[in-house]
């Protein structure tokens, strides 16, 4: 005869069957007796909560074993409990969650992604410009696998398929905070196959050709975007980097630029050349603090100079889609080793390559080396804009010429 009252686990519910003269028999858990499983003679074992309340008898369905672990059925089935006993029924809160909508839970997530996300810009922007526009009236529990593979299809439309991929990291990890907050019981996003990414483009710049940029972006309509990137690509830092950096970090008589944080999670320090040195020097922005590079809104930093990049490729002679803003650092640190101008150890640690072993090797040098390996790409720059304009080369150039 099957036991009705036992210790639920993996091995005792796997063993348990139907008798054949029953359709469906009831058992409850000695650990948590509020907790039921119902297996059926087709073998479907259903864990169920059951509770009284006010002299009222109710149910409420957990979901399938083995999807649902034991450990979780017991768990939820003792949150349950707990709701009870305050004299809460939790059919209510059950309804109210599956009234929850996307836009809804989006709020949730965000202030969860400020938390505990590097990333939680980004993500405000996904939600913001293309996620929200789409399934913020959805309620949560309706979004199907479907609808992330039509969304996804459209946004592939005309984004690249690492954007498309971005996207469906994204709403894949907002699910999966909605399963851990128990809005839902499963992933619309398992199963969908992420798309095949084109390699890395190996995007640099002749000494020629970043003149021409830099040209090109003096005379641009939106000096503050185009002097961020100038900025970038006479010192190999990264997008973010740049763009959120602030006066204060900022250290002219020295020379050097404090990231507070940067990818590797460190604080790390920017050696400026001369040529970055100028750059910052005329910025508008700096009798005021703050950010360096300000946005529209003063109080937040420069969004996205790439509309700004493009116009200056095409000033520059330089075709469409020819270099990304990240190319401006592959840029930097090519013209750094191009002809052997400097070692591949100087430029890494100009660049700030961390935590792999061939960068140990680089650990002695001197700050003083890793100013000289970036002074050198402004002064490689340099003379192909004195080739350019048709002016004799400083002594300076020529002296470094001949060494």
């Amino acid at each position: 005869m099957t036991p009705t009252r036992f210790r639920f686990s993996v091995t005792s519910l796997e063993r348990l069957s139907c008798p054949d003269d029953r359709k469906a028999i009831e058992v409850s858990d000695t650990d948590c007796p509020s907790l039921k499983l119902i297996l059926t003679r087709t073998g479907s074992k259903t864990f169920w909560f059951r509770f009284v309340l006010a002299g009222t008898k109710g149910a409420m369905r957990i979901g399938t074993f083995p999807a649902w672990s034991v450990t979780d059925a017991r768990k939820l089935a003792q949150a349950y409990r707990e709701q009870v006993e305050r004299g809460q029924d939790p059919r209510q809160q059950e309804e109210k969650d599956a009234a929850l909508t996307f836009g809804q839970f989006a709020e949730e997530y965000l202030h969860y992604s400020r938390q505990h996300k590097r990333s939680h810009a980004d993500d405000a922007s996904k939600l913001r410009c293309w996620m929200l526009p789409r399934f913020k009236d959805c309620l949560l529990s309706s979004i199907k696998r479907r609808h992330v593979e039509a969304y996804l299809g459209e946004l592939h439309q005309t984004h690249s398929p690492a954007s498309v991929n971005r996207h469906l990291t994204l709403l894949s990890a907002m699910f999966r905070r909605a399963i851990a907050f128990e809005y839902l019981e499963r992933n619309p996003c398992a199963g969908i196959a992420r798309l095949q990414e084109a390699g890395p483009r190996q995007q640099s710049l002749t000494p020629e050709q970043a003149a021409r940029l830099l040209d090109a972006l003096e005379q641009d309509r939106n000096p503050i975007a185009a002097a961020a990137l100038a900025l970038m690509l006479y010192t190999g830092t990264r997008k973010n980097e740049c763009l959120r950096a602030r006066w204060e970090h900022v250290d002219l008589a020295r020379g050097v630029w404090l990231l507070p944080r940067t990818k590797s999670g460190k604080a790390q320090h920017v050696q400026l050349s001369e040529a970055a040195v100028a750059i910052l020097e005329t910025l508008p922005s700096r009798q005021q603090g703050g950010w360096l590079f300000p946005g529209r809104d003063p109080r937040k930093p420069l969004a996205d100079p790439r509309k700004t990049l493009i116009r200056a490729l095409a000033a520059a002679g330089l075709p469409k889609g020819f270099l990304c803003i990240h190319g401006l650092r592959h840029a930097h640190a090519s013209i750094m080793v191009g002809d052997g101008r400097r070692t591949l150890a100087e430029a890494q640690q100009a660049l700030r390559h961390a935590s792999s072993r061939t960068t140990q090797a680089y650990l002695h040098l001197s700050s003083e080396s890793a100013r000289a390996a970036v002074q050198s790409v402004a002064d490689v720059i340099g003379e192909a804009r004195l080739r350019r304009s048709g002016a004799p080369a400083p002594a300076c150039h020529q002296s470094q010429k001949g060494r």
